[in-house]
């Protein structure tokens, strides 16, 4: 399939900061949040409704409509996904959330951004090639990974004092191959370490 937007330099939004972003909530392990902003994702990275909300992903969009890919991306989530967005309870209007974990939310989001809008986004062809991320903190991000096992749900977070420059792509990217068993391989050190180690 091809690419929604041409490879055109003209098209480039320097500097706006827009991104598609994954949100969710460290006490809902099934539920999470499908957003955008142009203005930079540190004007998303909270909710004053909610202090356990953050953001668990989220991909820069560098050109293109990121209003635009918002939409297609929400049609999508419903309509060839089977996702229902949760209604708002005072006014039944359909919000951004849905009764999905943040982390199957991720892949759908970032398999269909490839399939529809690759050319607007960055890959880290570096590393492991696929699409550059703004990832949440490690501690966040493996308390979703772990959602099954009753340790990670007793487990308390610390808040983290994020800002505005914490938030850009390839940041909290962790880049590792997974051997099973606990063992994984550091891509970067190249040395092989296993997951009880790190604590």
């Amino acid at each position: 399939m091809s690419n929604y937007y041409e490879e055109d330099d003209s098209d480039i939004i320097a500097g706006k900061g827009s991104w598609i972003y994954i949100g969710c909530d460290i006490d809902k392990f099934h539920w999470s949040k499908v957003g955008k902003t142009a203005e930079g994702l540190h004007t998303r990275h909270r909710s004053s409704q909610n202090p356990d909300y953050c953001i668990y992903t989220a991909f820069e969009i560098i050109r293109g409509d990121v209003h635009d890919i918002e939409k297609k991306l929400l049609n999508h989530l419903e309509g060839e996904c089977g996702l229902q967005r949760l209604p708002h309870i005072s006014t039944s209007n359909d919000s951004e959330c849905f009764r999905l974990d943040p982390a199957r939310m991720t892949w759908l989001v970032e398999k269909f951004i490839e399939r529809q809008f690759g050319s607007c986004v960055t890959y880290e062809n570096s590393l492991h090639g696929e699409m550059s991320r703004y990832r949440c903190d490690d501690q966040i991000y493996r308390h979703f990974q772990d959602f099954n096992d009753p340790k990670s749900r007793s487990l308390t977070l610390k808040p983290l004092s994020l800002g505005k420059g914490s938030y850009f792509t390839g940041n909290q990217e962790i880049y590792e191959v997974d051997l099973g068993d606990g063992h994984y391989i550091d891509v970067a050190s190249c040395v092989i370490r296993h997951r009880e180690d790190d604590h």
